[in-house]
């Protein structure tokens, strides 16, 4: 059960959850995915082997009440026709059938990206502090809040285990979660090892992932204005809410011919962009929990300037296999992307490092494997 997949729009987050099901299929096990509404409005597809469902009583990747209440008429549809041993919740996607799994003696294993602590300090980091936007400075958190206290709290209390992918997270889970918090970090699959070849052209940066205010994408643009005495090229991959402005700033500033919005591409595609760019960005503003994003770059042997913030933390050493700036420091940025655009062997050395992380790490079959141990341990629990 999740609020998105891949069909929803290009990010961690989705991809995450269709890599454990690919797994979940690779190893044996029968998987069905309820999500909410397609953006095309279609109702079922069938990937790799699984049944998707796009439940429409709800914005796409948005839960609601009415969501709820149709995805547990549909569980116990599903039920009826083949019992269910176990449900993997996407955050609080699970909600709905808390109550009737626990009756029907059937596990739920909880996987949180974030937390209340981390979604208000998102949303302060971005929001928008004119006076004609203060009204959201109190709504939004408040919404926040009442989210926590009738999803987040009555779900943990319920579940069997909570599964947090970065210890960055355990923290905020000590309420409501005793004895049952384990940290599975997230994991990609890791592309073909290639050697590392210095670009003689223009430096190619590089920003993928949903494109929202959030993301920080348009400092990336921001910078590339201010440095005049490199040759540079921006790339951003993804959709989302906030491209449209990311585009209106681009040519406000006269980058536009130097900025590329590839929008969201197939894999083959997006492979060959990583392979191209010398200097991944990710400026986030947003205390993501562990933003496959970065793993994907890294994997990719790409040198990479992250904001210090979220799980962003756990996974780069500075100066080693990556650089952190402040998130949202403008002049870090480009003082960064100078440093390692003037600099070939620091960017070969970092790119050689960030590489064998990923390979020690953040595996995607490390991933499935240990996810898999969590399910067939609650799953035993409750025969």
């Amino acid at each position: 059960m999740t609020r998105s997949t891949l069909s929803h729009g290009f990010g961690g987050f989705q991809r995450q959850c269709i890599d454990l099901c690919d797994g979940f299929i690779e190893n044996g096990h029968d998987v069905t995915v309820i999500t909410t509404s397609h953006p095309e409005k279609i109702q079922k597809i069938n990937e790799k082997g699984y049944d998707v469902h796009f439940l429409s009583p709800s914005k796409p990747r948005k839960l609601s009440r009415a969501w709820f209440k149709e995805s547990k008429k549909l569980i116990q549809e599903i039920h009826e026709k083949k019992p269910i041993d176990i449900i993997h919740s996407n955050e609080f996607a699970s909600t709905g059938v808390l109550s009737w799994a626990k009756k029907e003696r059937i596990p739920i294993v909880l996987v949180c990206h974030g937390s209340l602590r981390t979604e208000l300090l998102s949303f302060l980091s971005s929001a928008d502090k004119r006076p004609r936007h203060w009204h959201w400075m109190l709504l939004t958190p408040l919404h926040l809040i009442r989210r926590c206290l009738v999803w987040e709290m009555p779900t943990r209390r319920k579940v069997d285990k909570i599964i947090l992918v970065s210890p960055t997270l355990e923290r905020d889970f000590s309420l409501f979660s005793k004895n049952k918090v384990k940290v599975i970090e997230n994991g990609i699959e890791l592309p073909e090892k290639k050697e590392y070849v210095e670009n003689k052209g223009a430096i190619k940066l590089l920003c993928t992932g949903r494109a929202d205010k959030q993301k920080g994408f348009q400092k990336a643009i921001m910078a590339l204005s201010q440095i005049e005495d490199m040759d540079l090229e921006l790339g951003i991959v993804g959709t989302g809410s906030y491209l449209d402005e990311l585009k209106i700033l681009a040519k406000k500033l006269k980058v536009e011919d130097k900025v590329i919005f590839h929008g969201r591409v197939s894999d083959e595609d997006l492979s060959r962009i990583y392979s191209e760019a010398d200097i991944y960005l990710i400026p986030t503003m947003r205390y993501e929990g562990l933003p496959l994003a970065l793993l994907e770059a890294m994997a990719h042997g790409i040198p990479t300037i992250s904001s210090k913030i979220g799980g962003n933390s756990d996974v780069i050493t500075h100066d080693e296999d990556g650089l952190f700036i402040k998130p949202g420091d403008l002049e870090e940025l480009i003082a960064g992307i100078k440093k390692l655009g003037n600099d070939s062997e620091l960017r070969k050395r970092i790119s050689i490092a960030a590489r064998e992380t990923t390979e020690k790490r953040f595996d995607k079959n490390r991933m499935v494997k240990e996810t898999l141990e969590i399910l067939e341990t609650v799953n035993g629990e409750n025969d």
